[in-house]
């Protein structure tokens, strides 16, 4: 029997792990399997002990993204280690991918599944089941004594092609929550990769420009099969970039058109801004409600270096935000500040002064903030420029799960040694700000007081750009338990 964990994720919001269906469908009807999600099953290692001693467990799978996942999946992989030595423990997911040498000289990980798993997977356990070798099988890192060994990388797969994800072995309705978007809010994703290469992005340095979507047609079949099975009213894609295709994204909406299901998505300001005032208006008869852009930088030589394809200006941040107020769409504007650079501060003003004009052209727009953390990812300008400026990843797991570390994950204090405490402090007190001004609609929770007080706090300060020491206003976001937007781990 293989045993199938999703270490925990988040605190507060609990979404369809969708990476571990992913790989038990490659597995169903073939391998008994069973999915501990330590989201909900607690404690994992309790769980984990009776599961062992139930069942004829040879196999431990885990999927590991960096940060929370991270932290948990490594004391858990030495507890199996050190109690059950005889279990195969493979891991896989963004963290192991890209992270291959330090994991697999951990001790006590045997096997890395990089980039999908569908096909890496079950060919693994096929071959130790049978005693054969495993060097023919795509996309597998293992060790050959003590030499690591990268298996060539497999093709992306196909997701029109893959096997229906195996809902019935979790628990569905618990993993249905509240959202800005609506009372029922699901997950999905509808696209594999990104053909874009962001030096600062993991799935660039894992896909290489590679990408392939669904069919729309039997993307909008599986939304309505959700709202039909589990009641859901709406749904986030966890899609790197969702709007690839235009033909595809309008005709999904054509589908959805009148089903009362809202959505969000992510994508690129210099994909949407050529897409027609028809696509737009089908997306959102269709149900778009927020669409997150990786905006990144107010400057045009940092998205150069960021790699940003050559394609996008800011101005064209500008011009989407105009332009979807006519469609009552909502732009969610990522920047990336902190960035490697000899003008820090001159960048981190700048890039506030932009969020600014902005937020005069759309006042409903999102801003998300975060703080450049370096990703592996050998052939992007700005990974050489972090390596050049003196960053340098662990070397070992338990350094990767030190209290350090565990910031540099979260996006929050990465603590790159070229950014100092007041560039953060800037950051933080900018962020406090603009917040409080503009309280988030993604934070249903907010009571409309709340929001009077936030915009009260914020709004003086605001208007007079008086960001530095905005106490008042994080005591009253704490007490709130106020959510700026993405905090949730979307």
């Amino acid at each position: 029997m293989i045993l199938l964990i999703n270490p925990q994720s988040a605190k507060r919001v609990f979404r369809l792990p969708l990476s571990i269906l992913s790989v038990a469908s490659s597995i169903e009807g073939k391998y008994d399997y069973q999915i501990l999600d330590e989201n909900f099953d607690r404690p994992l290692e309790k769980l984990i002990s009776q599961t062992i001693e139930k069942d004829d467990i040879r196999y431990i799978g885990f999927t590991v993204m960096p940060g929370p996942q991270l932290n948990r999946a490594v004391p858990t992989s030495k507890f199996i280690r050190n109690r059950y030595p005889g279990i195969k423990i493979i891991w896989g997911g963004y963290f192991p991918s890209q992270h291959v040498k330090t994991v697999l000289n951990s001790e006590y990980v045997d096997y890395i599944v990089r980039n999908q798993g569908e096909e890496c997977f079950p060919r693994l356990i096929d071959a130790l089941e049978h005693r054969q070798p495993v060097d023919t099988i795509p996309s597998l890192s293992w060790k050959n004594g003590n030499v690591i060994v990268d298996n060539p990388q497999g093709a992306i797969l196909n997701p029109n092609t893959l096997p229906p994800l195996p809902y019935h072995k979790i628990n569905v309705p618990r993993y249905i929550t509240r959202s800005y978007l609506g009372m029922r809010t699901s997950v999905s994703h509808s696209s594999v990769g990104c053909p874009f290469l962001c030096g600062f992005c993991s799935v660039a340095g894992l896909y290489k420009g590679g990408w392939i979507g669904r069919d729309p047609d039997a993307l909008a079949d599986e939304l309505l099969r959700q709202k039909k099975e589990w009641g859901i009213d709406s749904l986030d894609f966890f899609d790197n970039n969702f709007f690839v295709g235009e033909k595809r994204s309008a005709r999904f909406g054509e589908r959805m058109s009148g089903k009362n299901i809202s959505w969000w998505a992510e994508g690129r300001p210099d994909t949407l801004m050529h897409y027609s005032d028809e696509t737009l208006r089908l997306l959102s008869e269709g149900g778009c409600k927020m669409i997150f852009l990786g905006v990144e930088s107010s400057s045009l030589e940092i998205l150069h270096t960021m790699d940003k394809g050559g394609t996008q200006t800011p101005e064209m941040a500008l011009e989407l935000c105009e332009r979807m107020k006519k469609f009552n769409i909502i732009p969610e504007l990522s920047f990336i500040l902190g960035n490697p650079s000899e003008t820090v501060d001159e960048d981190i003003e700048r890039d506030i002064q932009f969020i600014r004009k902005a937020k005069k052209i759309n006042p409903r727009a999102e801003i998300v903030l975060h703080i450049y953390s370096p990703v592996f990812f050998d052939d992007a300008q700005m990974y050489q420029e972090s390596l050049h400026r003196g960053f340098h990843f662990p070397q070992t797991l338990d350094d990767w799960v030190s209290p350090h570390w565990a910031q540099f994950n979260s996006l929050r204090n990465p603590r790159t040694p070229w950014l100092k405490p007041s560039h953060r402090r800037r950051i933080y007190n900018f962020e406090a700000t603009i917040d409080a001004a503009f309280p988030t609609v993604t934070d249903f929770r907010l009571r409309p007081w709340h929001r009077r007080v936030l915009r009260a706090l914020g709004g003086m300060r605001y208007r007079f750009s008086a960001y530095n020491a905005p106490y008042e206003i994080k005591v009253a976001k704490k007490a709130m338990h106020y959510l700026a937007p993405q905090k949730e781990g979307l």
